[in-house]
C-alpha cells in the first residue's frame, strides 16, 4: 500500500513510520479506507505542522480523538483542515444515507 505511484509521499513515509497501523486502536490501514493525516498535537494546542507532529489515522478514529483532544472549538468548529463534526448536507434524499464515511443510495 505504502509504494503505490498514486499514494503521496508523506502519507506512504508516515505508513512506513507507523508499520501500516495507527497505535490506538491497533488495526491495519487497508486499500479503500479513508485515512487522515492528524497533528498529534493540536496546532490549536501549540503543536506544529511538521512531520514529527504528524500521524495516519483512520476516518473514524481521528473524529474520536478530534473529539477528546481539546481541539474544537466551543461551538463545535475544529480549528484546523479536518472537521470531527459531519457537514451537514442539504438537499438530500431520503433514499441517501452515510454508511462508514460514505454517502451512498439505498433502494
Amino acid at each position: 500500500m505504502g509504494k503505490h505511484p498514486q499514494m503521496p509521499k508523506r502519507t506512504a513515509s508516515l505508513l512506513k513510520k507507523q508499520k501500516g497501523k495507527w497505535r490506538r486502536c491497533g488495526l491495519f490501514f487497508k486499500d479503500g479506507d479513508v485515512i487522515e493525516l492528524d497533528h498529534i498535537i493540536p496546532k490549536s494546542k501549540g503543536g506544529k505542522d511538521e512531520y514529527k507532529n504528524w500521524q495516519l489515522l483512520h476516518r473514524h478514529c481521528h473524529d474520536e480523538k478530534t473529539r477528546t483532544d481539546g481541539s474544537l472549538k466551543r461551538s463545535g468548529n475544529k480549528t484546523g483542515c479536518n472537521s470531527a463534526m459531519p457537514k451537514q448536507l442539504s438537499n438530500i434524499p431520503s433514499n441517501y444515507r452515510w454508511i462508514n464515511d460514505m454517502l451512498v443510495v439505498t433502494y
